[in-house]
Formats: C-alpha cells, sequence, structure tokens
C-alpha cells in the first residue's frame, strides 16, 4: 500500500531529525572547544560544499572547476591563518576572477557559477573562522549565529506547511510561503532575545534586527543555492546527510548570514550593548 503524502512528509522529518540528533552535538561541540577542531569542521563542510557545487554546475565532472575552486579556497585561508584576513578576501576575489579567465580560456563558455561558488564558500570560510577566533564573545555569536539559522529554518519549515498561504517564489522553491518566513523571524526574533539576555545585551530593537535579518538573509542564502539547483536541473545538492540532502543544502543559509555578521561586527563592533 502506497504511503499517503502526510505519512511521506513525517517520515521525512523524522529521518532530519535523527540526522540532526547525531550531527548537531559533534557540531557544538567543535563550535565549544573552537581550534583546531571548529576549523577541521569547518574545512571538511567546504570542501564538500565545493565537491557538490562543482559537481551541480558541471554535470557530475570535478575537472578544471574543482581544481580551480580548490586554489582559490586554499591560498585565502592560509592567508588568514598569517593574520591577513582583509587581504584573503582580496585574494579570494581576485583568484576568482581569475579562475572565470582560465576557464574561457580552457573551452568553457559559462563559469559564471565557478566564480559564484568561489565567494560564496570562500567568503563563508574565511568570515566563519574570523568570528569564532574573535577575542570578545566568539564562541557566543558562533552558536548565535548557528541556532539562528536553525531557528529560522524550523519556523519556514512548521509555519509554511501549517499555515500555506502565498508562495514566496514559486519559479525557484514551490514549499516555500511568506507565512513559513514570518514563522522563521519570530522564532530567530525569540531566540536572539533569549541570546541577548544571555551576553548581557539590552536593547529590544536590536533584537528586532537579528530576528528579521537573520530570517530573510537565511531564506536568501537558500534561494539562491535553489536558483542555481534549478538551473541546472538538480533536485539536491548531494545526498551525505539523510534527509537534509547535501552539505551545501544544510549550510545554504549560513553562507549568507555568516558574511553579514562578520561585516556587522567588523564596522560596528558590540553594537549589541
Amino acid at each position: 500500500m502506497a504511503k499517503s503524502t502526510t505519512d511521506k512528509l513525517f517520515e521525512n522529518l523524522r529521518v532530519r531529525v535523527l540526522s540532526a540528533l547525531v550531527l548537531a552535538p559533534l557540531y557544538f561541540a567543535a563550535i565549544y572547544i573552537g581550534s583546531p577542531y571548529f576549523d577541521l569542521i569547518i574545512f571538511i563542510a567546504c570542501g564538500l560544499m565545493t565537491w557538490e557545487w562543482v559537481r551541480v554546475c558541471s554535470g557530475n565532472v570535478f575537472g578544471l572547476w574543482g581544481g580551480a575552486m580548490g586554489i582559490s579556497l586554499i591560498v585565502p585561508t592560509f592567508m588568514l591563518y598569517l593574520g591577513l584576513s582583509q587581504l584573503a578576501l582580496a585574494a579570494l576575489v581576485i583568484l576568482a576572477g581569475s579562475s572565470f579567465f582560465v576557464a574561457r580560456v580552457c573551452g568553457d563558455r559559462n563559469p559564471t557559477f565557478l566564480v559564484i561558488g568561489t565567494i560564496l564558500i570562500g567568503t563563508f570560510i574565511i568570515t566563519s573562522l574570523w568570528i569564532r577566533n574573535l577575542p570578545v564573545l566568539g564562541r557566543e555569536v558562533t552558536i548565535w549565529l548557528v541556532l539562528g539559522v536553525w531557528f529560522a529554518d524550523v519556523g519556514g519549515y512548521f509555519f509554511g506547511r501549517l499555515i500555506g498561504g502565498p508562495k514566496m517564489a514559486p519559479r525557484i522553491s514551490p514549499n516555500k510561503t511568506w507565512a513559513g518566513l514570518g514563522g522563521g523571524m519570530l522564532l530567530a526574533l525569540v531566540w536572539s532575545e533569549v541570546w541577548l539576555y544571555w551576553v548581557g545585551g539590552h536593547k529590544f530593537g536590536i533584537v528586532i534586527a537579528l530576528g528579521v535579518g537573520v530570517a530573510s538573509l537565511a531564506q536568501l542564502g537558500d534561494l539562491s543555492i535553489s536558483v542555481v539547483k534549478r538551473h541546472f536541473g538538480v533536485k539536491d545538492a548531494g545526498r551525505i546527510i539523510p534527509g537534509h540532502g547535501g552539505v551545501l543544502d544544510r549550510f545554504d543559509g549560513l553562507l549568507v548570514v555568516t558574511p553579514a555578521a562578520a561585516f556587522v561586527f567588523f564596522w560596528w563592533g558590540n553594537w549589541w550593548i
């Protein structure tokens, strides 16, 4: 007897929860301890995301794209460890641009996605490590970021399923609704209030900005990866995480939220006080 849509939904949810229960403790343990364990987790995740991105965009062929992305990510990361964080970002942009021209010379007529993937994943590596190594509250901010995106995803999933309503971008991601975005903002806002109280902040306007910002940027990251997958006719970036798809599918929100948070911290410092 074939399973109903509801049965399939709850089966998928069960698999997602079980996967999260296995992986989340490892990830948060690495965040808590910091270097070198957190760095290792980030390197592994970004290596897998690079593999998935290249295979999605190049018809399952790693080849030239994979080599170009690998070099473009390794060099800036090495510069970051030398304490050259701003130069690392500049090097990332230069190497990504160079990869574009190399790919064109080698016969690739549309290497734009190579550059986009390099910038997204490379910026995520640099800013994730930079934030975690902040001398003040680096651990706490990283926990806020990860859980903020997670709560935004959970709110989007459940509120979208329960309320339904108008779709946000039916041609890109038909399951996402405005109600889901609102639910994601609500949960991210509540979590940001808890976090702000934890670290000693006291500005309610900041709480609203955090909740709305995290949920909106997480959705932007999700939709951006969906655009790429839809362009190449791929449903999931990979299958390494049961119920979630690939690592790229799981980290899509953080790819946008983390660099944005790093920018805010770099320019405004302890803005929550």
